[in-house]
């Protein structure tokens, strides 16, 4: 595999300029989300509390016993 100094530059400089790496990236803005998109991820949080709960029992049952 060839390294980057390896590259011609003039090589390098066109495929930046082809493929846009030079451009700003777009702004990132948040999204408002709806109520039931809400719903779903605090389902979700909910969700991941109770399995690293029961993880944690079972790690901690399976190492006493």
């Amino acid at each position: 595999m060839k390294q980057l100094h390896e590259f011609d530059p003039v090589d390098i400089r066109r495929l930046v300029d082809r493929e846009g790496w030079q451009k700003p990236l777009p702004e990132v803005r948040r999204v408002q989300l709806t109520g039931r998109q809400q719903t779903v991820f605090w389902g979700l949080r909910l969700y991941v509390v109770v399995m690293t709960a029961v993880v944690v029992w079972a790690f901690l049952h399976g190492a006493a016993g």
